[in-house]
């Protein structure tokens, strides 16, 4: 496959925004700028107050590039429709992949993902890839990658936590029509956790997405991504298909996001949301009960709030690792 191939499946490429000016124009510059040339992008402004729209605006010459502008914000979790679904339903790839308005793509990620479909077994549905974090304040630029796993692989998200960066897959358009777009979660990397169910995923062994840490990031708030996540679980893993397929691994499964949070709000002594978290963790799955982890946790929730404070700070909170869960 090179620069130059006019033929072939379209790729759409859907980027939702949000009071993004700072970082908008880069990231669609790099949906642009693949090397694979059958690619729509389709930009949805989700009611940003900001500029964001206007830099969006800037690019509307180019006929490859699809516009959609949101009266209001659709924010992640609050309503039935997203702005990845709006934008899903004005394209017509054969192929989806999402871009996070902060977020940038490497010049081959679209062509060697295309690729490697070319190559593979038509149960293939999803294609990841690595990537890189970018840490804003410090400009420095690290490889990323969570598992390298192929074929079916919802029991490695459930045992092992999740599989893919948020905006490293490039999937089939029809695992959305499995999964639906009347979700809650529905844009976000929960997506590819409910698709894994269906499908087969594979990825290309390269790093070919970029996904930057700055203050702004909305996984910085834990408390709505908690609620958001519980409410995820709740509805997608604990009833239906999922606890059929895999019994107790989706109760391990859920009860280690429960103990994740339950761990980092207590590095931030709010023992309140600490405790909720880590019974709910216990209460679906009994066993956490012997990790030591949850031992040391269970002990500090019990002791006057100075004392704990006193213990976290010494012990440079080394044992209390954060998750980091991006839906």
């Amino acid at each position: 496959m090179n620069k130059t191939k006019n033929t072939g499946p379209l790729v759409s490429i859907i980027i939702p925004c949000y009071n993004y000016e700072k970082y908008i124009e880069k990231c669609i510059q790099s949906a642009l700028d693949q090397t694979y040339e059958i690619i729509e992008v389709i930009v949805v402004d989700n009611g940003s107050t900001d500029d964001s729209l206007k830099k969006i605006n800037t690019f509307s010459h180019d006929k490859r590039v699809k516009i959609i502008k949101l009266d209001k914000n659709l924010f992640p979790g609050s309503q039935i429709e997203s702005a990845f679904g709006i934008g899903f339903k004005k394209s017509s790839g054969e192929y989806i992949s999402i871009l996070y308005a902060d977020d940038w793509y490497l010049p081959t990620k679209i062509e060697k993902q295309v690729d490697l479909f070319d190559r593979s077994y038509s149960s293939v549905g999803v294609i990841y890839c690595h990537g890189y974090r970018y840490f804003e304040e410090t400009k420095e630029l690290i490889k990323w990658k969570r598992q390298e796993v192929r074929g079916y692989i919802f029991k490695e998200y459930l045992l092992n936590g999740d599989v893919v960066i948020p905006i490293s897959p490039l999937v089939k358009r029809y695992c959305y029509e499995i999964i639906g777009l009347n979700n809650l979660w529905t844009g976000s990397e929960y997506d590819f956790l409910l698709m894994s169910q269906y499908v087969d995923f594979d990825f290309v062994d390269d790093n070919l997405v970029v996904m930057r840490e700055h203050r702004g990031n909305d996984a910085k708030n834990i408390y709505s991504v908690y609620q958001r996540v519980k409410s995820f679980h709740t509805e997608a893993l604990l009833t239906g298909d999922a606890k059929s397929r895999a019994g107790r691994l989706v109760a391990r499964r859920v009860a280690m996001d429960y103990l994740a949070y339950g761990l980092n709000f207590m590095t931030r002594l709010d023992m309140k949301y600490a405790k909720v978290a880590i019974f709910d963790a216990i209460r679906l799955y009994p066993l956490y009960i012997f990790k030591p982890k949850l031992l040391i946790s269970l002990f500090l929730l019990f002791l006057p709030l100075n004392v704990a404070k006193y213990f976290l700070k010494n012990s440079g909170k080394m044992y209390l690792l954060e998750k980091e869960i991006h839906v």
